[in-house]
């Protein structure tokens, strides 16, 4: 805990991270204030779940390009023109709104470039702390930068569904548009000297589509990224489903409404504070690959928890903990990909994993928006737990064969 206050005590890092709360504050009651005014207005979960898709797109669609251009460009400049267009793109909504004219179509285009902004955000802004952080300090700023993060969204959803009930969807969207501006200024002021120097000042290039493939094949050679990058495929699937579903649950399941959605959506994210409280003292304990397979399995299991609640303290307690498993495996995978990655092909390595989950994640729109209209949201949270429990177990036998291996071929070499 010290060790993290020393951390946000550092100049440069607590302009970071007042950043992050105030935009992840905006970002918790934007999404509170859109899932509830399009299920509300559409009634469908389908509706809910083409905002999701959306969403997905510009990973399907953008990767390749984003990934080399975040190696290209400035991080930090990609931050601040990423925090500033979706101001822009807000003001859009909430000016839609004001004349009553917001229709799904103007929420799916608005959905899509803040995708897209998100897309170019995520790998810059993990550039940009692994710039400003000593490197062994890494996994304590992706600590304390998820951390923030989940405050803000706690914050955000706590107040967020009040707001919607008491003055409506487009008060919330005004709020976001505040708290983007304001990051982008924060970030602005940050002093920041990228690591790789040369990926900025190069005028000769290979193709950009040859650059990613180049990154595909690093990440495949050195295998231990492959791993990292089904785990948080799992943990985003699991989120996605959660997002489609939570605001069809709580009003169908448990006739919640709007604060009770509200509510559960908060309680994740302080299950994901008191997660990221405890992984630093967790990772120390168990094997990172082990500590991966151990999070899916509890996963699976919450997600029971989750499905069979018949109110909503019992679906407000297994959020909380799917809330801290979920971003302890995130951030301990992204830690390590930081750490084991070249700063050279960073961000086309996570633009492909991005690129991975948007795919995945399309697939997962689209199925549980489809089913979430034709048969209960319970028998989807099961199906859900129970591939993950499966891929669990295969990611335990795996890591047994390897772990074998090892022993033997230290024996091996013992003996000779």
């Amino acid at each position: 805990m010290l060790s993290l206050l020393s951390l946000i005590a550092g100049r440069e890092f607590r302009k970071y991270i007042a950043a992050s709360i105030l935009t992840a504050i905006g970002s918790g009651m934007y999404f509170v204030a859109i899932s509830w005014y399009i299920y509300t207005t559409s009634g469908s979960a389908m509706a809910v779940g083409w905002v999701l898709i959306v969403s997905s797109l510009p990973g399907l669609l953008f990767s390749p390009w984003i990934g080399v251009l975040v190696d290209r460009w400035n991080v930090r400049s990609i931050c601040i023109v990423a925090d500033f267009a979706r101001a822009l793109i807000l003001l859009f909504v909430a000016v839609s709104m004001y004349y009553g004219v917001l229709g799904l179509t103007a929420v799916y285009l608005a959905t899509f470039l803040i995708a897209l902004c998100e897309h170019f955000f995520q790998p810059a802004v993990g550039a940009l702390i692994r710039d400003i952080v000593p490197k062994e300090r890494l996994l304590e700023a992706n600590v304390s930068s998820s951390m923030s993060m989940q405050i803000g969204l706690l914050i955000g959803a706590s107040i967020g569904g009040f707001l919607v009930a008491l003055f409506g969807t487009q008060y919330v969207v005004i709020i976001n548009i505040i708290s983007f501006s304001i990051s982008g200024v924060l970030t602005l002021w940050i002093k920041h000297t990228p690591a790789i120097k040369h990926a900025v000042e190069r005028l000769v290039t290979p193709g950009a589509m040859r650059e990613f493939y180049d990154a595909i094949r690093y990440a495949i050679g050195t295998r231990f990224v492959i791993g990292l990058a089904l785990q948080q495929m799992f943990i985003y699937v699991t989120l996605s489903v959660c997002n489609t579903l939570l605001p069809i649950f709580a009003d169908r399941e448990l006739s919640a409404g709007a604060q009770g959605f509200g509510l559960i959506d908060a309680v994740w994210g302080m299950g994901a504070i008191c997660g990221g409280f405890s992984l630093t003292y967790l990772v120390k304990k168990i094997h990172a690959e082990w500590f991966g397979v151990f999070g899916l399995g509890a996963i699976s299991f919450l997600l029971f928890v989750f499905l069979t609640a018949n109110s909503v303290p019992q679906a407000a307690a297994a959020y909380f903990l799917l809330g801290a498993f979920v971003v302890m495996i995130r951030v301990n995978s992204d830690t390590l990909i930081a750490t084991g990655v070249e700063p050279s092909q960073f961000g086309k390595v996570k633009a492909a994993i991005s690129m991975f989950i948007s795919y995945v994640s399309l697939i997962a729109y689209a199925g549980v928006g489809y089913l979430g209209d034709i048969m209960s949201v319970r028998w989807i949270y099961f199906i859900l737990s129970v591939v993950i429990l499966c891929s669990a177990l295969g990611m335990t036998w795996k890591n047994i064969l390897k772990d074998r291996h090892l022993l033997l071929m230290d024996k091996i070499n013992n003996a000779n």
